[in-house]
């Protein structure tokens, strides 16, 4: 799977087998922020990570998901290099129109360096113009405040709100935030 994005600072990826001890370690070191903007926090056991990319690289050979992970651009991407960000499009449907949703996260120790925008940037102009993406949707915890925030820097814009369930049982609102390829590509 040799689809990389470059950028001035970053190279995505998706992640190899090879990457299975660096992801682990990333969200091993960032469990804790993660589970301050989400309820799904993923595990980091190396199991667990094996299992994630081996999904991962089976839905983006289908077409149906694409994982990027973000590595320091000097690294070229190498196994033994930090995780700096993951960016997500999933839920791609195929044979129908192709609306996907937006998952991303920034190292704790690289926020508010501008690193979520620029991965989300390229991964959302991959979307739009490699991969044949409609629409893009980021769900979002309004609580969530610097990821609302960055979805709307990229061009996002609020559509609705929907109630997921979320932990033990209750339910908590998120709000969705939508860009279309149109848009996007008229905003250039």
């Amino acid at each position: 799977m040799g689809t990389r994005i470059s950028t001035d600072r970053l190279v995505l990826r998706p992640a190899s087998e090879d990457h299975v001890g660096t992801i682990s370690r990333a969200l091993a070191k960032n469990a804790r922020h993660l589970a301050t903007v989400g309820p799904d926090v993923p595990s980091a056991s190396l199991v667990a990570v094996a299992a994630r990319v081996a999904a991962e690289r089976a839905a983006f050979r289908r077409g149906t998901a694409f994982a990027f992970y973000a590595f320091p651009r000097e690294s070229g991407g190498a196994p033994s290099a930090p995780v700096l960000a993951k960016v997500v499009v999933s839920g791609l449907a195929p044979g129908g129109p192709r609306v996907g949703q937006l998952g991303y996260w920034v190292d704790v120790g690289e926020e508010g360096k501008g690193l979520a925008r620029e991965a989300v940037l390229a991964v959302v102009r991959f979307a739009f113009e490699c991969a044949e993406v409609h629409a893009l949707e980021a769900v979002i915890t309004p609580s969530n405040t610097r990821s609302v925030r960055l979805a709307e820097r990229c061009g996002f814009e609020p559509t609705s709100e929907v109630r997921h369930l979320g932990p033990p049982g209750r339910e908590v609102p998120h709000r969705v935030l939508s860009l279309s390829a149109e848009d996007w590509l008229f905003s250039r």
